[in-house]
């Protein structure tokens, strides 16, 4: 499959998600649906990373987007066997044990991803990928180093509320949204500031 191939499907299958997410109704099922969608995207990004991030197969830097996308799939495929073995009733956990688990894998995805963010070369698949990140590379680098300078914090705070399932889900996903927020904004700034220069008086 060439790149151009690979773009239009793995646009067709988020579209596909998407669509299926609001289309079935069954939560489990629509979930299921979804998951096959992510993951044959992140199977043909898999395969066709070079062609599709216009890097050497013999750069590093395709060793750490390769490695990602694996545990991207690993981790779409093991919250959807999670799902299905609760909805069976299979696994039962307590609220503190959801309070866990909830909590450590959210620090796990921010300071795993944030100890890889640096290393992520510019591309428009896998990292934090903005209007303004994806298109100035040195923009890019910017938002993806900030982006390893907070994880570890935003990582470690998600702990904050462990015990109390209901606390620690609105401090993990405050913390994720802070984790993507100070980049965000500080990248957007050196972007705008690096294109708009002010004139001199």
């Amino acid at each position: 499959m060439s790149a151009a191939k690979s773009k239009v499907m793995i646009g067709l299958l988020s579209i596909a998600a998407l669509v299926l997410s609001i289309l079935i109704e069954n939560e489990i099922a629509s979930f299921l649906a979804v998951s096959i969608c992510a993951i044959s995207s992140l199977v043909i990004l898999y395969k066709h990373l070079p062609q599709l991030s216009n890097i050497s197969e013999e750069n590093p830097k395709t060793k750490t987007l390769r490695t990602i996308t694996v545990v991207n799939i690993i981790l779409v495929v093991g919250c959807l066997l999670f799902a299905v073995l609760a909805e069976k009733g299979m696994i039962q956990l307590s609220d503190a044990q959801s309070s866990w688990l909830f909590s450590g894998l959210f620090a796990l995805i921010m300071i795993g991803f944030g100890n890889a963010a640096p290393k992520i070369p510019f591309n428009r698949y896998t990292g934090l990928r903005l209007p303004w990140t994806v298109s100035d590379e040195e923009t890019w680098i910017v938002a993806h180093r900030i982006l390893g300078y907070v994880s570890f914090p935003c990582g470690l705070l998600c702990f904050a509320g462990v015990g109390n399932l209901k606390t620690t889900v609105h401090i993990s996903l405050a913390m994720f949204f802070t984790w993507i927020l100070i980049p965000a904004v500080l990248s957007y700034i050196f972007f705008y500031k690096k294109w708009h220069p002010r004139n001199p008086s």
